[in-house]
């Protein structure tokens, strides 16, 4: 008896999907790009259904959609609690956008839920079986629980006497539809609540699908130290972000117990005296329609005690010391402490470059030598600063001034 109720599955199967009797437009074998939803991971899995056997399974895209990327598995004999099936077909479409699935969902709805829409299906099932099947009724769609628009429709007919029942359940989740053929043993009551269990483990794993996943996680540069700025990347995505948001954490020195910073939600961080010990970290959350997903980056050095700045090589003057002239300090020298910030002081010494004065407003990186000049010398002094104080250091003298 399986042949006569599979000829019937057939037809159910292909008038549910399409409201038509055939789907002369397909064509197998397509996969979707690579990083697109993958319908193939959304669809039932034999452990769904108490080990069924599957019958057939395939990519395919539809002529007049070629937006759209389906799969389709096929099972028989299956099991779902204490519910025997005779067979279940199940089916993820990703279409082009979020609108576009529940417009198709709202019209498939409104089309059996009109009486010639149930006819068409009728008849079209009772075509495809060829004569073997009687008695069919097709029932008004009626909510199935799984997301706004779903709905099952239920389908009794009776093949060689035998009676049967399905359920032809639609839903989505996002971009993505989903299609549910569900097929008792004959005799066997199949309730609305065995395609709502089924529905419900297709949305999860629509869901999942469809939620931003990290392929990268996010990088932080710069320098773990006091007054220095750190800045960290996305990372890498699949799943179609549209929206990221950073939160920087600070964690014990082996980079474990994190906390989030009060208010240090942007892509750059500045290191404060607080953060001294720690380690920082940043997360980022990738966002889409569906869900948000969360990455995290490594942790950073240890923040290290911060001390004044300490001069390794003090700043040198270009230029010729003479009336007319332009000196320029060349850089601010070399520091330990990670200064922040640097100020200029010339100075205006004897010919050994002792007894020196301030030049006053002479406080900028260049200097222009004046008449007052003439057989002083020039020395330029830097001062580094850090959140933990200041030093200078003073350039070597120049040539006496002519």
């Amino acid at each position: 008896m399986r042949t006569t109720p599979g000829a019937v599955l057939v037809a159910v199967a292909l008038a549910a999907s399409l409201g038509l009797a055939a789907q002369a437009g397909a064509t197998a074998g397509q996969r979707p790009p690579a990083g697109s939803p993958d319908p193939r991971q959304m669809v039932l899995r034999s452990s769904d259904l108490g080990g069924a056997r599957v019958t057939a399974q395939r990519y395919y895209r539809d002529r007049d959609l070629p937006s759209v990327v389906s799969y389709e598995r096929e099972f028989e004999s299956g099991r779902v609690g204490s519910t025997s099936l005779l067979a279940v077909s199940s089916e993820a479409d990703v279409v082009a956008s979020l609108a576009t699935s529940a417009t198709f969902l709202r019209t498939f709805a409104r089309f059996l839920g009109t009486k010639a829409g149930r006819n068409l299906l009728v008849r079209a099932i009772t075509g495809e079986a060829e004569g073997l099947v009687s008695n069919v009724r097709v029932g008004r769609p009626r909510a199935l629980g799984t997301g706004a628009g779903s709905f099952d429709v239920l389908v009794t007919l009776e093949a060689l006497g035998l009676p049967l029942r399905a359920h032809v359940a639609a839903f989505r989740v996002d971009r993505v539809l989903g299609l549910l053929l569900v097929m008792g043993e004959p005799g066997e009551r199949v309730t609305l609540a065995v395609p709502r269990r089924l529905a419900r483990i297709m949305t999860a794993r629509m869901t999942a699908e469809l939620t931003p996943r990290s392929t990268g996680r996010p990088v932080i540069s710069g320098t773990a130290a006091v007054g220095q700025t750190l800045t960290a990347t996305r990372g890498t995505w699949r799943g179609g972000p549209t929206a990221y948001g950073f939160q920087w954490q600070r964690c014990d020195a082996q980079g474990l117990s994190c906390a989030a910073v009060a208010g240090a939600n942007g892509r750059q961080y500045l290191v404060g005296q607080g953060d001294v010990g720690s380690r920082m970290r940043v997360t980022v959350t990738a966002r889409n329609s569906v869900r948000a997903a969360t990455a995290v980056s490594a942790p950073t050095g240890v923040v290290p005690e911060n001390a004044p700045p300490a001069n390794v090589s003090p700043p040198t003057i270009a230029g010729t010391a003479q009336v007319g002239q332009t000196l320029t300090a060349q850089g601010a020298g070399t520091w330990t402490g990670n200064p922040f910030g640097f100020a200029f002081q010339w100075l205006r010494c004897d010919a050994a470059g002792a007894a020196c004065v301030a030049i006053p407003g002479a406080t900028a990186g260049t200097y222009l030598v004046t008449d007052a000049d003439v057989g002083f010398t020039i020395r330029v002094a830097v001062t580094a600063r850090n959140a933990a104080g200041e030093a200078t250091a003073v350039s070597a003298q120049t040539a006496v001034v002519t």
